[in-house]
């Protein structure tokens, strides 16, 4: 597995990238590693290893290809990041330290969003004299970071009203984890909530139920969807209370509920396949959505035939295709929000 080298990667916007940013540094969980996991010295893990990234090549992420953060660099006109703990990588245009599994609560000792802040601030300190100055032209991609501290007490059967009581708590944690960077020197960052869950096959399948009141018009477990929508109502609160307190930083929000339902709605226009919202891609399931019977990576697990037909590939994580549509979509609502507060401050 190589670091440091580029995946190929085509322009897909229609109109022109943007030129606002030298780095980006990116916090997070699976939806934003592009390689610290596999890196980590007690790892033995499928991630680095085919079918996972079959579509470009193996890099500890989790997906056939690409994931969203990829596409955000491309847009910025930068290169994709490397991870942190690929010692010795180039990362005058930001560094990754997104590590699957992250939870946004747990300590230094744990995957969590507290040791990526360590990562960050020993980064900096080693790397730049003077680190505000740095962070002045980066973005600060602040997740999305919480959902794993969900998905654990779900999965083991919790009710929602018992995970909510959580949620305070995970919103803390990243409204503090905002003022670290700020007091760091970050001016420009990006706060991205928590998808549609109940769209997500792992949860279809975990929560099935004959009950057809519970599913909306998009196949998606409503209860579990507003579950998402309220913490991301909460996250909202957070991030203006921060606008507030720090007049002169651009924070926005970046929106993959709306992004992912938006890329669900249209999928057929899309190019997905019919069904291709909902059935993972890799792996074996005897269900609908083709999840929880052979894990994708392992053995006697199927790959479907084209990958960039399916949203989903392996029951939780994206495809290559899935994380360029949502990423596309989440970057139009992101980045006129930044260029808006950006255009305030300097008025």
């Amino acid at each position: 597995m190589t670091h440091g080298s580029t995946l190929p990667i085509i322009n897909w916007f229609s109109d022109t990238s943007c030129e606002l940013f030298d780095a980006i540094y990116q916090f997070g969980d699976s939806l934003s590693d592009t390689g610290n996991y596999v890196l980590e010295p007690k790892s033995n893990t499928v991630y680095n290893r085919l079918p996972y990234g079959q579509t470009t090549h193996p890099t500890g992420r989790a997906s056939d290809g690409l994931i969203m953060v990829d596409y955000i660099a491309s847009y910025f006109n930068l290169p994709q990041l490397n991870p942190y703990l690929a010692t010795g990588s180039d990362f005058t245009h930001g560094a990754n330290f997104a590590i699957i599994g992250a939870t946004a609560n747990g300590g230094l000792n744990d995957n969590s969003l507290a040791k990526e802040l360590d990562w960050f601030k020993t980064h900096l300190n080693s790397t730049y004299s003077n680190p505000a100055e740095k962070l002045q032209k980066s973005l600060v991609l602040m997740g999305e970071i919480g959902g794993n501290d969900f998905n654990g007490p779900f999965f083991q059967g919790q009710p929602i009203e018992e995970v909510s009581k959580l949620v305070p708590g995970v919103i803390k944690t990243i409204h503090d984890a905002v003022e670290e960077v700020i007091s760091l020197g970050a001016t420009n960052i990006v706060v991205p909530g928590n998808f549609p869950i109940g769209c997500v096959p792992i949860y279809l399948v975990k929560h099935a139920t004959n009950d057809t009141s519970k599913y909306d018009e998009l196949h998606c477990l409503i209860d579990y969807n507003n579950f998402a929508k309220s913490y991301n109502q909460q996250l909202l609160q957070a991030i203006t209370q921060l606008q507030s307190a720090h007049p002169d930083v651009a924070i926005v929000y970046g929106d993959y509920y709306a992004a992912l339902t938006s890329v669900i709605t249209n999928a057929q226009q899309l190019g997905f396949e019919e069904g291709g919202t909902e059935k993972a891609c890799c792996g074996t399931g005897n269900n609908p959505y083709n999840y929880g019977d052979k894990s994708c990576g392992s053995p006697g697990a199927q790959v479907c035939p084209d990958p960039s037909k399916r949203v989903n590939w392996d029951g939780v994580h994206m495809t290559q295709e899935g994380n360029k549509n949502v990423g596309q979509q989440l970057i139009k609502q992101f980045v006129s929000a930044l260029q808006k507060q950006i255009r305030r401050h300097r008025s």
